[in-house]
């Protein structure tokens, strides 16, 4: 029984680790320069404000959780995890977020790149989600305010 457990529990995390790294691959098919509407990408839904509920620092990664009413995927729950490249003012971004409407729950996964600008942290990752869909998520979020601005786009 527990080798059984142990083989379940690896092909778990290798799947996982699947799962981003097409992510990442797919991310890095879009400039961190491209903007959505240089693509004429079709919105998702109007952009939405979550708020942050949690930050917490670190040497390596940072994490960022919010919440908000996301329209199609309901109230939503995210947790964004940001590693820095050299510079600090930048690096990848990934993580996972929930979504409930009625009795339906959204899940998705992402990964892509974020940077500092003039105080505004901007992460632009692709999403995917548990119905088949992909969209291209493009976030700013300036610390001051606390809120979070996702514009999202359709990929598929």
């Amino acid at each position: 029984m527990g080798l059984l457990s142990g083989l379940i529990d690896l092909n778990k995390k290798r799947r996982k680790i699947m799962k981003h790294f097409l992510l990442i691959i797919i991310s890095t098919l879009f400039s961190v320069t491209v903007i959505a509407e240089d693509l004429n990408l079709e919105k998702r839904q109007p952009d939405t404000v979550m708020n942050m509920t949690s930050l917490t620092l670190g040497d390596d990664e940072s994490v960022i959780n919010a919440e908000g009413d996301m329209g199609v995927y309901g109230r939503v729950y995210v947790t964004f995890r940001l590693t820095y490249d050299e510079d600090r003012t930048s690096g990848t971004v990934y993580g996972s977020g929930r979504g409930a409407a009625g009795n339906d729950i959204a899940v998705g996964n992402f990964s892509g790149r974020w940077e500092v600008i003039d105080g505004t942290v901007t992460m632009r990752h692709v999403v995917a989600l548990n119905d088949g869909t992909f969209n291209l998520d493009i976030v700013t979020f300036r610390p001051v305010d606390r809120e979070l601005i996702v514009r999202a786009y359709v990929l598929k």
